[in-house]
């Protein structure tokens, strides 16, 4: 019997789960909405796309809906879904290029719209060269901006992932950057050891720092072109501005509908991805996750829970007993010369959740110091005070924070203590260790 499936977004998630689907269940009838120009595309490679590290806009874009043209997958691009009417089993839909409004009913329902830019009210439309960043669309626009000889002064209103990315974006072109943050915890997830190397950084590269300060208003010249970003202590001239002052989920459409969120929209699912409403589901940005150290549900917008997420839940809607794991936040970022990468909880968190712990700072190395390239690598742990389990890591050095990372991610997840880590049987050569691994030093100290 054909099985009606819809999934709303597009992009990681929903692509994940309609492309597995297809092949897992040959039957069902997959429709997938999504509101704009492209789909199935890398969206953490924008930054180097206005970079002009990536030339062609067209490399993000991994499929395109005329690739599932043999397949039981129909993608509608350019619709929104308007509303959801669970007892109806509809979805109200637009086609935003001739403004016609539907119906579509569903046997199952798949909400993968994911994460939106957040929009204070300083930012009005009709301003040029103002932007926020989250699709193909809002990128292309950003670079043919940015390439313009006029734009010689770039603000940046925001410093968290996004904020900072784009930091290393208008640093290639050639731009004068400046950062305006409303207080200075940029890059939430890891805490003022790491923060203070970050700004370091920045400075070094004449990146113009302007934190603790509150943005009132963006004006433009006759043109209607942005001028200048008017502070709570003074005004920063423009010639461009991006906006990143963090996402919330987008699921303003699902008001009513009596599916449980958290305060910020994050539509609250359980391990097999479900909602509190039958048949409807959802996954990626715009869904919680279960954080494994916190052991409870939390919004942690990541591209690599998006696309797993995506994917199991293709398995669970194809009848197989699976499960998503839940995760604990393991993200790097590459800035200017440094790399950042955290896993598990920092301190803000592990003091809000009321965790006993400890923690440890250390300056490494990135490879044996003899060897020549060697560089200093910073490692922070945070472990529970009385069984030693670690709980959360933190690095930042210019070598060797992206992958190790991935092993202290592991080490968390098993719940591993500092002695385990200090004597696990990590791999040793001089030009990407000393025989003491940074990571294993970090535990000795610590212990």
């Amino acid at each position: 019997m054909t099985r009606e499936i819809v999934i709303i977004g597009g992009v990681a998630a929903g692509m994940s789960c309609a492309a597995k689907l297809s092949r897992e269940d040959k039957e069902a009838n997959i429709t997938v909405f999504e509101q704009g120009k492209h789909i199935s595309y890398g969206a953490c490679g924008l930054p180097y796309y206005i970079g002009d590290v990536i030339e062609d806009h067209m490399d993000l874009v991994i499929k395109e809906p005329e690739d599932y043209k043999d397949s039981n997958i129909t993608v509608k691009i350019m619709h929104q879904a308007l509303s959801v009417e669970p007892e109806k089993k509809s979805v109200k839909v637009i086609n935003l290029e001739t403004e016609e409004e539907f119906d579509k009913d569903y046997d199952k329902l798949v909400i993968a719209t994911g994460a939106e830019p957040l929009k204070p009210p300083f930012v009005e439309d009709g301003i040029g060269n103002l932007f926020t960043l989250r699709t193909v669309e809002d990128g292309q626009m950003i670079k043919e901006a940015a390439l313009s000889e006029n734009v010689k002064k770039v603000v940046l209103i925001g410093a968290g992932y996004i904020g900072l990315e784009l930091v290393e974006s208008f640093h290639n072109l050639g731009k004068e950057i400046s950062v305006i943050n409303r207080s200075a915890n940029i890059m939430k997830p890891v805490d003022q050891e790491i923060r203070d190397i970050l700004i370091e950084e920045l400075k070094e590269k004449n990146i113009k720092l302007d934190f603790n300060e509150e943005v009132k208003e963006i004006t433009k010249d006759s043109d209607g072109m942005v001028k200048s970003v008017v502070t709570d202590k003074g005004e920063h001239g423009a010639d461009l501005v991006v906006v990143a002052i963090g996402v919330v989920p987008a699921t303003k459409f699902l008001e009513g509908t009596g599916i449980d969120t958290l305060k910020n929209g994050a539509i609250v699912t359980n391990e097999r991805m479900e909602t509190n409403i039958d048949n409807i589901y959802a996954a990626g940005d715009c869904a919680t996750i279960y954080h494994r150290v916190l052991k409870k549900n939390v919004h942690i917008p990541l591209a690599t829970y998006a696309n797993r997420q995506g994917r199991l839940l293709a398995q669970i809607l194809a009848g197989k007993d699976k499960s998503f794991p839940g995760g604990i936040g393991a993200s790097v970022v590459k800035i200017l010369d440094l790399t950042i990468s955290a896993t598990g909880v920092n301190e803000k968190l592990a003091k809000d959740n009321d965790l006993d712990y400890e923690t440890v700072f250390i300056k490494g190395y990135s490879n044996a110091g003899y060897y020549p390239g060697s560089k200093p690598l910073y490692i922070k742990y945070i472990f529970d005070k009385e069984s030693k389990i670690l709980l959360g890591a933190q690095l930042a050095g210019e070598k060797g924070a992206e992958h190790r990372i991935n092993a202290l991610s592991i080490a968390i997840q098993q719940r591993m203590t500092l002695e385990e880590i200090a004597y696990s049987d990590f791999a040793y050569t001089p030009p990407f260790s000393g025989a003491w691994d940074p990571m294993q030093v970090a535990a000795n100290v610590a212990e």
